[in-house]
């Protein structure tokens, strides 16, 4: 075995390893707990599952009327994110560090704290899609809810893709908010070691955004359901969490840079 496949197998152990302990550990079923209730009953106690409504009427009251969007950046950090805070303090970070290297060391983690964020947030968004999408009339909205999301791509959408373009959006757009704002609390760990800031951090942010961007496309609040982005544009929402996802990495990057120079 060459040097580079030995590392390549090294760094792939590590990434197991590292994804096992982002998934299977309490707060990231903790965090799916609580998002399932605050969405669940606007799903089946608001909406009704006998096929009388569009399936996206309820899509309505699950990401419009729930009041989720205010609260849901709190919730991805919680699973593996302030972690970085317990090997900051405990050593475990010099000693993985130099087992395998800096720049591995940001790759796997990164892909780790995104994993666990993303899976918290789409794992009970996929459940309840699919609780609203199974209860509801499908296709085109017709009778009184034809004038549902009128003027949307999304409507547009339907007609060429069909109803899963929605679904599948949704539970994209799902993973990536719940990858973004879980790379955001990991980059508030690398810079201030503290599990509660790592933990708040994400959601005053997210909420200052909120309030001091407004009605733009690119509101962090927006690209959620994706349905106010430049009028349900989900390609554009997918765009913009992968920007600000770089964005979070790269301060993620520089932050370990100079604690490790440090």
């Amino acid at each position: 075995m060459t040097d580079y496949e030995g590392r390549k197998k090294k760094i792939r152990g590590l990434f197991v390893q590292d994804l096992k302990r982002s998934i299977l550990n309490p707060r990231f079923f903790v965090g799916i707990v609580f998002v399932l209730v605050i969405l669940l009953p606007p799903a089946v106690l608001d909406t009704p599952l006998n096929g009388s409504r569009s399936y996206l009427h309820g899509f309505g009251n699950v990401f419009h009327a729930s009041g989720f969007s205010p609260f849901a950046a709190v919730f991805p950090a919680l699973a593996y994110a302030a972690v970085y805070c317990q090997e900051h303090g405990s050593g475990y970070l010099w000693m993985i560090l130099h087992r395998t290297g800096f720049p591995d060391f940001v790759k796997v983690r990164v892909a780790t704290v995104a994993c666990s964020g993303g899976l918290l947030i789409a794992l009970p968004v996929i459940i309840v899609c699919l609780i609203v999408y199974i209860g509801g009339a499908h296709g085109l909205p017709t009778g009184t809810d034809s004038g549902i999301i009128s003027g949307s791509r999304i409507l547009e959408a339907i007609a060429v893709y069909g109803d899963w373009y929605v679904i599948i959006g949704k539970a994209i757009l799902g993973f990536l908010f719940g990858a973004l704002w879980a790379l955001v609390g990991f980059a508030f760990a690398v810079w201030i070691p503290n599990r509660y800031v790592s933990l708040l951090a994400p959601f005053i942010l997210y909420d200052a955004l909120w309030l001091f961007i407004g009605f733009k496309s690119y509101n962090p609040a927006y690209l959620l359901s994706g349905d106010d982005v430049n009028r349900g544009n989900y390609p554009l929402a997918v765009f913009i969490d992968l920007v600000y996802m770089a964005i979070a990495v790269l301060m993620i990057y520089v932050g370990i840079r100079q604690e490790r120079k440090g």
